[in-house]
C-alpha cells in the first residue's frame, strides 16, 4: 500500500536521529570459557556499529577491563580494534583468588547509551591447592547442571506471556510460557491448562531451557490455571494463575518460518476505528511499512525475510496518529557457512596440522572477512562452559533485556526447531513496554566523546587561582620519532580534549599554554597558567551477586589442575638457566652521573657548557647569557632570533610566531620564561644538532639548545604554563607461543603439554573468502576442539566449531 505524510514524517525522524544515536557493539573472543590463576587470558576484540555490524563506527580504542568479584578494576588495556592490534591478554597473577571474575569492554561513546550496553562476560579463575586437589564429580542426571537438578526443590514461578500482550475475548491467542527457578534458570517441565470449573484446556510441554508455548480461546467469563505434571499427583497442586481475559482489545497472531513471516492484525475494540500503520523494523531501520483501513477487524499482511537483517525483527502497531497500540517481536537468522578442512581427523604427536578456512554466501560466493581460532584440548576444557558466542552477542543478547541462559545454544545445527525456540524467546523475554518510538524522537545527551585513538582531557586554570578558569591556547608535543604537535583553544572553563592519537610505544607529551583573549580572538604571550592533565575515569562497577556457578562436567577441571601441575613441573626441571640463590643483601651504591637526568633522550652532542667552570654567567639572566654565548649564539643566530635579524612587535618584543629553539629539562621555553631566570639556576647546557633536538621540538633545524637546571631542585625559578604527561599508547599483545617441530632445536627436548594449543586472533579471509592457519601438535594423546569465530566485511558473525584428535 501506498505510504502517506503522516509515516513519511515519522520514518525522516527516526532516520534522523538513528543517524546521530547509533551506539557502538562489541564482542570478546577469549580462548578458553575458564582459567586457572597464572595463566594468560587471550582474547579478541570485534567492534562494529550497533545498527549494522559494519565496520564503519566512529570509535576505535575499546577499554578492555578484568574485573575481580567485588567488581574492583584489577588490570585494564586499550586495544586499537583496527586490523592486526585488535587483540590483547591478561597475565593472571598466582595467587589470584578463586572466584568468579568479569571481563568488560567498551568504548567512551558506548558510555553515552547506559553501561548496559557494554559487553560484559563472567569468567572463572580457579586456584590449585597441590595438597587438595579436586576430586571426580558427580553428574547427578544427564543433560541437566547439578544445579539444575538441586534447584527442582526451590521455590518456581510459571510465568505467563500472552502474544500481544493480553489474552482478549473469543480471540485464539498464542501464549508463551516460561518456568523459572530461584537461581534465574530455566526448568524443563509439562503442564495442563485447566479453566476455573476445573476443565482441562490444553497442554504444553518446554524446551530443556524451560520456555514452551500454547494456543488458547479465551473466555471473558472464565479464569485459567496451570498445573505442573510433576505435582500433578500431589495432595495440593500448585496453580499458576494465567492472565485475566478483557472483553475487547486488539493483538497479533503471528506466525513465521526461516524465509517468510504471517501477520494477522485482530481488532474488536476502536483502536483502528481510523485505520493505522504497522511498522516491521530491525535496529531502528524500517524494513516494511502496511496501512491498514479503517474499521476492519481482521486484516492478513505478510513479508519475505530474506533481504531482512539478522537479529530481532519489531512489528509495531500504530493507530492513526502514530500512537503505539501492540508489538511482537520476532527473530530473523540466516546461517552463514564457514568452513573448517582438516587433511584428516587423526595426526601424530608433534605432527603439523593446516586448517583451510573458506567463507562463502548462501549464493556459494566468497566473503571477505576477519576471525580468531582457538584450539583446546577438550579433555581438560569442559567447551559447554561457553554460553556466548559472536552470532548469539551481536545479534540476540545485545537485543534483549535480562538474562538469557546458553544464548549460544540457539544458533549450534541451527534448524526450524530452533527457530521456533527462538520465537518461544521471543515470546517470554522478548516481550517488552512499546519505547523504541518515544527514544527516537528523543535526542541524545553526549557527554562522551568517541574516540579515534588515545585521548588525553585536561583544562587550564588561572596560575595563581586553580579554581579560576581561564581560557588559553594549549599546544601538545609528542617527544620521540612520531612527532605531533597540534593548538587548540579550550573552552570557556578551559577545558580542552585531544584524541585521534594512535601509538604503541609509551610516548612523553608536552603541553603549553598561553592566555586567550575571547573579546580579540588573540593569544596573548602570558604563560601565567595553570595546566591540570587528567585521565577519563571508568565506570563503576558492583559485585556480583547471584551465586549462579554450573562446575565443568565430565571431570575436565580436575584432569585441568593436573595438567597445570604437570606442566609447572615440566618447566623447573628444564629451566636450567635459573639458579636459585639464599637471600642477599648488595650495600655498594653505583656513582652518580651529574649529566644523566631524566628528561635528556641523547647521547650526541655539538657542545657543553657547564655553569660552574663559566665564572662570570652567575650575573648574567639565561635569554642575555644564550645570545651572548658564541656557541648557543650561534643557534638563536641560525633561527633568525639574534639582535637585529630577529623578528619584533612594536614593543620590542620577539613575535610568538618565531618558535625559540631552546627546551628546559625536556619542556620548549618562551623568551618571557629564559629573563626571568638567572644563570645561577642552570647546572649545564648542551647544544644539539638537528638530528638530536628532534627529540624536543618540530623545528630542530637550526639546532637546540637544551638547559638543565641544578640536580635536587637548587633553582628558585617556577615553571608557568607548562605540564607534561607519559601515556603508555594502544596495548600490543604478547605473541602466543606455539613451537614448529619442522626445524630442528635444542628446545624441543623439552615435553610439550599445551592446554590451550593454538591461539590466532588475527585471520583475514582474502577476496576468495580464504585463509589458512597451521601449527604443531603437542605431546599428549587427546581429543582437540577447534573454535572460530569472525565476522564478515558485510556486518554477519559466523562460528565454527570442529574436533580432531592425536595418538
Amino acid at each position: 500500500m501506498d505510504k502517506v505524510p503522516a509515516i513519511d514524517i515519522l520514518i525522516k525522524k527516526i532516520n534522523d536521529i538513528k543517524r546521530i544515536k547509533v551506539n557502538d557493539a562489541i564482542y570478546l573472543h577469549t580462548d578458553k570459557p575458564y582459567y586457572i590463576a597464572g595463566e594468560n587470558i587471550w582474547f579478541k576484540v570485534y567492534l562494529r556499529k550497533a545498527s549494522t555490524l559494519l565496520p564503519d563506527q566512529w570509535s576505535k580504542n575499546v577499554k578492555v577491563e578484568l574485573l575481580d568479584p567485588e567488581g574492583e578494576i584489577i588490570e585494564n588495556k586499550d586495544i586499537y580494534a583496527v586490523g592486526e592490534h585488535s587483540n590483547g591478554d591478561f597475565k593472571l597473577r598466582s595467587d589470584l583468588p578463586e572466584g568468579r571474575y568479569r571481563l568488560r569492554a567498551y568504548t567512551n561513546w558506548m558510555r553515552n547509551f547506559g553501561d548496559s550496553t557494554f559487553f560484559t562476560q563472567e569468567v572463572h579463575i580457579y586456584q590449585i591447592n597441590p595438597d587438595s586437589l579436586r576430586s571426580e564429580g558427580i553428574v547427578l542426571e544427564d543433560g541437566a547442571s547439578n544445579e539444575q537438578v538441586l534447584n527442582r526443590t526451590q521455590k518456581l514461578d510459571l510465568q505467563f506471556f500472552p502474544e500481544g500482550g493480553k489474552l482478549i475475548n473469543d480471540v485464539a491467542s498464542k501464549v508463551g510460557v516460561k518456568l523459572v527457578n530461584k537461581s534465574g534458570f530455566g526448568e524443563q517441565f509439562s503442564a495442563s491448562i485447566f479453566s476455573k470449573d476445573g476443565t482441562e484446556v490444553t497442554t504444553v510441554t518446554s524446551n530443556k531451557l524451560g520456555m514452551g508455548s500454547f494456543f488458547l480461546m479465551g473466555a471473558v467469563d472464565k479464569e485459567y490455571y496451570a498445573i505442573l505434571d510433576r505435582d500433578k499427583n500431589s495432595k495440593n497442586p500448585k496453580q499458576y494463575k494465567l492472565p485475566k481475559v478483557n472483553e475487547v482489545g486488539t493483538t497479533l497472531f503471528v506466525t513465521s518460518s526461516l524465509d517468510k513471516v504471517s501477520v494477522k492484525i485482530i481488532s474488536t475494540d476502536t483502536a483502528l476505528k481510523d485505520g493505522g500503520y504497522l511498522i516491521a523494523s530491525t535496529k531502528g531501520k524500517i524494513n516494511y511499512m502496511w496501512e491498514c483501513p479503517p474499521n476492519r477487524k481482521i486484516i492478513p499482511l505478510s513479508m519475505k525475510l530474506k533481504d531482512v537483517q539478522d537479529g530481532v525483527v519489531k512489528l509495531t502497531l500504530l493507530d492513526k496518529t502514530l500512537q503505539p497500540i501492540v508489538e511482537r517481536v520476532i527473530f530473523n537468522y540466516h546461517p552463514q557457512k564457514v568452513n573448517l578442512v582438516l587433511a584428516k581427523e587423526s595426526f601424530k604427536k608433534r605432527e603439523k596440522v593446516d586448517i583451510n578456512i573458506s567463507l562463502k554466501d548462501e549464493d556459494g560466493n566468497p566473503i571477505i572477512g576477519e576471525a580468531s581460532l582457538a584450539v583446546v584440548d577438550k579433555n581438560l576444557v569442559d567447551i559447554n562452559q561457553k554460553k556466548n558466542n559472536i552470532i548469539s552477542e551481536l545479534i540476540l543478547s545485545s537485543e534483549i533485556h535480562g538474562f538469557i541462559e546458553n544464548p549460544m545454544w540457539y544458533f549450534q545445527d541451527y534448524s526450524k526447531e530452533k527457530h521456533f525456540y527462538l520465537d518461544e524467546l521471543m515470546l517470554t523475554q522478548g516481550y517488552r513496554k512499546i519505547e523504541w518510538l518515544s527514544k527516537a524522537t528523543d535526542s541524545l545527551k553526549v557527554d562522551f566523546i568517541p574516540e579515534p585513538g588515545i585521548t588525553i582531557k585536561g583544562k587550564t586554570s588561572n596560575f595563581w587561582n586553580e579554581k579560576k578558569a581561564q581560557q588559553s591556547e594549549i599546544s601538545m608535543t609528542a617527544l620521540g620519532s612520531k612527532f605531533v604537535h597540534e593548538s587548540v583553544i579550550t573552552d570557556d572553563l578551559g577545558g580542552f580534549t585531544f584524541t585521534g592519537m594512535v601509538f604503541f610505544d609509551t610516548t612523553d607529551f608536552i603541553f603549553q599554554a598561553k592566555k586567550y583573549k575571547a573579546k580579540k580572538s588573540k593569544v596573548t604571550k602570558n604563560s601565567a597558567i595553570n595546566i591540570s592533565l587528567f585521565a577519563i575515569e571508568p565506570p563503576l562497577t558492583a559485585p556480583i551477586e547471584e551465586a549462579r556457578v554450573v562446575v565443568p562436567s565430565n571431570n575436565s577441571l580436575a584432569a585441568f589442575e593436573k595438567e597445570i601441575l604437570k606442566i609447572e613441573k615440566i618447566d623447573r626441571a628444564f629451566n636450567t638457566k635459573t639458579i636459585i640463590l639464599d637471600e642477599i643483601e648488595i650495600v655498594d651504591t653505583a656513582e652518580p652521573d651529574e649529566f644523566d637526568r631524566a628528561s635528556k633522550m641523547y647521547t650526541n652532542y655539538t657542545a657543553r657548557l657547564v655553569t660552574d667552570s663559566l665564572s662570570y654567567a652567575g650575573g648574567y639572566n639565561v635569554w642575555e647569557f644564550l645570545q651572548m654565548e658564541m656557541k648557543t649564539a650561534q643557534v638563536l643566530r641560525r633561527a633568525g632570533l639574534l639582535n637585529a635579524s630577529a623578528s619584533i612587535d612594536d614593543d620590542g618584543n620577539i613575535l610568538e610566531a618565531d618558535q625559540v629553539p631552546v627546551v628546559l629539562d625536556g619542556f620548549p621555553a618562551d623568551v618571557d620564561m629564559l629573563r626571568t631566570m638567572s644563570m645561577t639556576d642552570i647546572g649545564f647546557i648542551d647544544v644539539l644538532d638537528a638530528a638530536s633536538g628532534s627529540m624536543y621540538l618540530s623545528n630542530s633545524a637550526n639546532g637546540v639548545i637544551a638547559l638543565y637546571t641544578r640536580q635536587g631542585g637548587g633553582g628558585s625559578y617556577i615553571v608557568q604554563g607548562v605540564d607534561a604527561i607519559t601515556s603508555p599508547g594502544f596495548y600490543t599483545s604478547r605473541e602466543f607461543y606455539t613451537p614448529k617441530y619442522d626445524v630442528q632445536k635444542d628446545e624441543h627436548a623439552k615435553p610439550d603439554h599445551r592446554i590451550t594449543l593454538m591461539w590466532e586472533p588475527n585471520i583475514f579471509l582474502d577476496e576468495n573468502g580464504r585463509a589458512q592457519v597451521t601449527f604443531f601438535t603437542d605431546d599428549k594423546s587427546s581429543n582437540y576442539h577447534i573454535e572460530i569465530e569472525g565476522i564478515s566485511n558485510k556486518g554477519k558473525p559466523f562460528y565454527q566449531e570442529k574436533e580432531f584428535e592425536t595418538n
